[in-house]
């Protein structure tokens, strides 16, 4: 066949690899004539060679071909919660692509994995500055594999009880770094999504047409709603997120099923990963749901008396920084603007499943304040979250320091509520009942609370974790009597070496407790049964 640019040459095609030679030539005319003689080196020329060449690129073609014929994954397809077996009805259907994204994390993991075990061979992990450079491998490749991981990384971003200092600081980079998608595609999602364009709902001059953040599921635009000139965030979730997830948590539910045959397989625990599994994968796949997260923060807002409270005041400042915090002193159904804690508006108009329009909140990271502002808003934080835990049975599980702001005001401001969960009413009582026998170091009946809550099996071994929970108990009140003493003696609020060796205190007693859920709450299969 003679090929348009090849200079007039004639090729025949004794077999597919010369085929694939003139496809090439085809391709880039005279250039690819040129680098004939290095692609036909590549070939295999002995039968046995050619004939597993075959043996393996046929199968794959096949493969490759009937993924293709099945066509993209729409989000009509997916369901509204999630569901192990129809996600997995799906990818069955589309082998290569779940097989690329599988090899993609191991891409990804395998090297990371590899500078992590000799670093800690060499005896270099203590060292600041290597965890550091770690830390930064680690948050470049979870941005590079997507939001379902940068997720993951998100939330290990405030567990100070597993990660050292400088690692959590890199981590919690990651509310920052996550790449913008471009405009266009949000603007068509806009469209699809509240049928009129974006233009024709929000005014962008003022504040400019770029995002002004972009989160792992979306990005937010900062603009003014037409026709009431009010500020408002309109947060439009990344194309194709809810086919990237489903892809992302049915190769996570195949490696829980093959940890659970193995752990089953060869040691005597109970295993748990599929259960883990499930109650992650239902939460990430309900924070994609946009008006699902619109009817969580309306329920926030009542809860905290926000219905008829105006917007900040950066007038209250002073005031609120005079004010004492008690135990829990936020009371359901206050509706003045004494409170400490805002959740914005949100404007269900301009609201669908991937859109959320919500008030714009102007303030900063609590994690970036001022120190001062830190102390003071700190246990005000502190009371809120216990109000949610023990007086609404209603929680906000994702509090990372990007869904922490504080207004000009000076007050805390919540975020973000894609992901909240529901206390049973029996078990609100007891919890305010463990918090009560932790303060009072009464360990047997803190017993009783973990199996009533049922993180504790009934027939747990008692003579052996009572004393476990007295040493925890006893070693977190030296700490705290420590620093109280040390920061009194120097004449401020708090003291750096106290501080630190609380930190190691509290990481002791993880160490402890996990020891012994190893050795004792998975040591029989039959006692979680």
């Amino acid at each position: 066949q003679n090929h348009r640019g090849c200079g007039g040459g004639l090729y025949i095609a004794r077999s597919a690899p010369d085929a694939m030679l003139l496809a090439r030539v085809a391709r880039y005319g005279t250039a690819g004539e040129r680098q004939i003689p290095r692609l036909r080196r590549m070939i295999p020329r002995s039968a046995a060679s050619r004939r597993l060449a075959l043996g393996v690129a046929l199968p794959t073609a096949a493969l490759v071909l009937w993924d293709a014929s099945q066509g993209p994954v729409l989000e009509k397809d997916l369901p509204r919660h999630y569901d192990e077996a129809c996600f997995g009805a799906i990818w069955t259907q589309r082998p290569a692509r779940a097989v690329y994204r599988a090899c993609s994390v191991l891409c990804e993991a395998v090297p990371l994995a590899t500078s992590l075990a000799l670093a800690a061979g060499l005896g270099e992990l203590g060292s600041e500055e290597v965890q550091r450079q770690q830390a930064c491998a680690l948050r470049e490749a979870l941005v590079r594999l997507g939001p379902a991981l940068i997720k993951l990384g998100q939330a290990m971003s405030i567990r100070p009880d597993i990660l050292p200092a400088p690692v959590l600081v890199e981590l919690q980079r990651l509310v920052d770094a996550c790449p913008c998608f471009a405009d266009e595609k949000a603007h068509a999602i806009v469209l699809a999504e509240l049928g009129k364009n974006f233009g024709d709902l929000f005014d962008a001059a003022e504040f400019g047409i770029k995002p002004v953040a972009a989160a792992s599921l979306g990005q937010v635009y900062r603009v003014r709603v037409r026709g009431t000139g009010e500020v408002v965030a309109v947060k439009v979730q990344r194309p194709d997120m809810m086919a990237s997830i489903s892809l992302d948590l049915q190769i996570l539910a195949v490696l829980a099923s093959t940890l659970d045959l193995l752990t089953a397989t060869f040691t005597r625990q109970q295993p748990y990963h599929c259960d883990l599994l499930r109650a992650f994968a239902s939460a990430a796949w309900a924070e994609l749901d946009y008006e699902n997260e619109a009817s969580n923060q309306e329920r926030f807002r009542r809860n905290f008396g926000c219905e008829n409270s105006p917007r900040d005041d950066s007038q209250r400042t002073a005031a609120l920084s005079r004010r004492s915090s008690s135990w829990l002193p936020l009371r359901r159904g206050t509706a003045d603007n004494s409170s400490e804690v805002y959740i914005p508006r949100v404007y269900h108009e301009f609201t669908s499943r991937r859109v959320l329009t919500t008030e714009w909140i102007e303030g900063e990271y609590l994690a970036r304040s001022p120190p001062a502002v830190i102390r003071r808003l700190v246990p005000i934080g502190v009371n809120c979250f216990l109000k949610q835990l023990c007086t609404d049975g209603f929680f906000h599980c994702d509090p990372h320091p990007g869904n922490l702001l504080v207004t000009p005001g000076g007050r805390l401001a919540l975020i973000d509520f894609g992901l909240c969960a529901e206390v049973p009413l029996p078990h609100i009582s007891r919890i305010s009942a463990a918090i009560v026998h932790t303060m009072s170091a009464d360990t047997v009946q803190l017993v009783e609370d973990g199996i009533a809550l049922g993180f504790l099996p009934v027939d747990v071994d008692r003579t052996e974790l009572v004393p476990l929970i007295q040493n925890v108990l006893s070693t977190s009140t030296k700490a705290v009597l420590e620093q109280g003493a040390e920061a009194a003696s120097l004449g401020v609020s708090s003291s750096y070496g106290a501080v630190q060796r609380r930190k190691r205190h509290f990481s002791n007693i993880t160490d402890d407790l996990t020891g012994f859920s190893s050795a004792s709450l998975f040591a029989s299969q039959t006692t979680l049964r």
